[in-house]
């Protein structure tokens, strides 16, 4: 490993220059040398070599291998021992600091070599499987945090489908005390209301992206069941064209309820007869504003209208506000609302 820092622990001062010359000639840098183990766990501190080339037998209280043990313990380094010591006794103590090579004096500068090249080799592996193992258990706890999480989802989506139900049943079941009439019209378009913003929490939920739906595929299922709600006769046609546009769902909530009233407001109120036409119509454009136009070729708005007291655009007033959005009203051979707005972005709620 050229370029590699070595620490030189060797009392011997003839036998320390002579390795660190034939360490720099080999192409490593050679920071420090010192003679005893004291100096050596210091040293450790203050140069951060790549690996510790140590004689057993030191100067001062503590010897080679005790040094050792002190740098396993601090710092995460190789260690390789350069002794004269070969016997059973020193040995097996060196094999307990998990040394990284054992070379015997006299040594051969082949043999330092390849020792050295060999432990920083097998230290940088040692790394590299610590990493790969830290980052499985990283990822298996993250696989486990997420399959938690989509428990959870699941849950939660079952639970607010079944709570929304239960609402509209409610609403359903209490609307037939009533007959024919403005109270029994309230109920419908308010579990129209509850079904828009149900419909709206399912395409969240079928989509990769929780963060956002595909509105314009959101759009159709909305009209279909308005629709089919209020039995719209076949010759009132109801056109959609929505461009590839997707919201989030602070965005997407109060703009399919403002279009559920829209389209309602002209079923119910728009047509003398039997005839006529919807268009639903949203685009975006480059400087990230949404333009919402719900038009038809109906009657036009009454000139004495109270639009604090129609209920239905009274509530698009409020949506509008919620939106934060402009809205322009025509009515000459029909109404048309054209609303522009941006993507309501809302800090995180956790």
């Amino acid at each position: 490993m050229s370029n590699g820092k070595i620490l030189v622990v060797e009392d011997e001062e003839l036998v320390a220059q002579d390795i660190k010359v034939i360490l720099e000639d080999l192409g490593y840098q050679v920071p420090a040398m010192v003679a005893s183990g004291e100096e050596a766990v210091k040293k450790v501190k203050a140069i951060n070599p790549d690996s510790v080339l140590i004689d057993v037998m030191l100067e001062g209280k503590m010897d080679g291998i005790e040094a050792a043990e002190k740098i396993k313990e601090l710092y995460d380094i190789p260690i390789v021992y350069i002794t004269a010591y070969g016997n059973e006794e020193i040995v097996q103590r060196a094999k307990k600091t998990e040394p990284h090579g054992y070379i015997l004096k006299p040594f051969q500068e082949k043999e330092l070599q390849i020792n050295l090249e060999m432990a920083l080799y097998k230290h940088e592996a040692e790394k590299t499987r610590k990493q790969l193992l830290e980052q499985k258990i990283i990822n298996e706890n993250l696989n486990k945090a997420l399959e938690e999480k989509e428990v959870l989802l699941k849950e939660i989506d079952h639970r607010v489908k079944n709570n929304m139900q239960i609402i509209i049943s409610l609403l359903s079941l209490q609307s037939r005390y009533f007959e024919e009439g403005e109270v029994v019209e309230f109920f419908k378009d308010t579990i129209n209301r509850v079904k828009s913003m149900a419909m709206i929490h399912e395409k969240v939920f079928q989509s990769e992206n929780l963060s956002s739906i595909d509105f314009g595929r959101y759009i159709p299922t909305l009209i279909s069941g308005i629709s089919s709600s209020y039995e719209a006769n076949s010759k009132i046609e109801i056109d959609i064209n929505i461009k590839d546009i997707h919201l989030n769902i602070d965005t997407a909530i109060p703009c399919g309820l403002i279009i559920n009233e829209l389209v309602t407001n002209s079923l119910k109120h728009a047509f003398i007869g039997d005839e006529g036409e919807i268009l639903v119509e949203m685009d975006s454009s480059a400087d990230d504003f949404f333009t919402l136009v719900v038009s038809d070729n109906g009657k036009g708005l009454p000139e004495d209208i109270d639009m604090n007291k129609a209920l239905g655009l009274k509530l698009v007033d409020t949506l509008i506000k919620q939106l934060d959005a402009d809205m322009e009203i025509q009515s000459n051979g029909g109404t048309r609302f054209e609303i522009k707005f941006q993507e309501l972005r809302y800090n995180d709620r956790f």
